[in-house]
């Protein structure tokens, strides 16, 4: 199992494919599930009101489906979809649309279809999926990678990437067929980590100051510069850009330092202790960063013209 953990830490810093993301995200989303007590697989939107991690990454998955205007949407594709619970939520909160799932990890979208079926969503999302109307008929789940994608041109009115375009690989392929897919004036929208220096990518050696990010984070470590560049470049109309980072990685960093001694229990009776120091040792530089203003998180929605 050591030597497993440590061969996962190296290739999370070194992946360059996306098949690499799945094997590090398949490996460490049960250490996230024992810190934040769900399956969202997303940083959280921390406000006054919030006491915990999964309050927030509800709140921000709440916040990334009004971002993106779902409630006016017959078809949405969520790409990236993790386990599926962004998805289901949206689902719930709106009566319109119909999600399709894509995700390149198969482990994940069995999991997401089994619990459907068992109805064991309702501690992470905070509902009971039983009222939700027609929930089976309304998602579908597709493995593919995000730059390959099987939908037909003009086919869809948003495409999301929830916290997932920056493992993308790459990226510029995900914008041309999110273009190729979406209808005219259709929307895509992506709420991801971003580094706000001038520079397009963040060199190896200065990623290592991000902390959790560096473990959790693609190695392409994108400026809102190039992401409007390469959106520019494929003929999307920026509409809006959010920075939201002041509310995502600090709180979050804060609820881990002073929530240490529980969570640390939690987590070694799965795992090493070494990763627990990591971890730790990951949100205090995380924090660093953002207080630095070195990293910032972007709602970012894009029009199809």
């Amino acid at each position: 199992m050591l030597r497993n953990i440590l061969g996962l830490i190296i290739l999370s810093i070194i992946r360059r494919n996306e098949h690499d993301v799945v094997n590090v995200y398949d490996t460490f989303s049960n250490v996230m599930r024992i810190a934040t007590g769900g399956k969202l697989l997303n940083f959280g939107y921390w406000t006054k009101e919030i006491t915990n991690p999964l309050q927030a990454q509800i709140q921000l998955a709440n916040l990334f489906g009004m971002y993106g205007s779902f409630d006016t949407a017959q078809t949405i594709l969520d790409v990236g979809s993790g386990f599926s619970i962004p998805a289901l939520h949206w689902i719930h909160s709106y009566s319109n649309p119909k999600i399709y799932c894509l995700n390149i990890s198969l482990n994940q979208l069995k999991s997401a279809n089994s619990d459907i079926f068992r109805n064991q969503y309702s501690e992470d999302i905070n509902v009971n999926l039983n009222s939700t109307a027609n929930i089976r008929n309304r998602i579908s789940h597709i493995n593919s990678t995000s730059t390959s994608m099987p939908f037909k041109n003009e086919s869809m009115e948003r495409i999301a990437a929830f916290e997932s375009a920056q493992h993308f690989k790459p990226l510029a392929l995900f914008i041309h067929e999110s273009k190729r897919i979406l209808k005219n004036s259709g929307q895509l929208i992506m709420a991801m980590p971003v580094i706000t220096n001038d520079s397009d990518l963040m060199p190896f050696s200065k990623s290592y100051n991000l902390g959790i990010l560096a473990l959790t984070w693609a190695s392409e470590h994108y400026s809102v510069r190039m992401l409007e560049s390469l959106l520019l470049k494929d003929g999307f109309e920026l509409s809006n850009i959010e920075y939201i980072g002041g509310k995502i990685y600090g709180p979050l960093a804060e609820f881990y330092i002073q929530n240490r001694d529980k969570l640390r229990s939690e987590i070694t009776k799965e795992y090493p202790k070494f990763l627990e120091i990591i971890l730790y040792k990951s949100m205090v530089k995380m924090k660093v960063a953002s207080d630095r203003n070195t990293i910032d998180y972007v709602l970012i929605k894009a029009i199809k013209r």
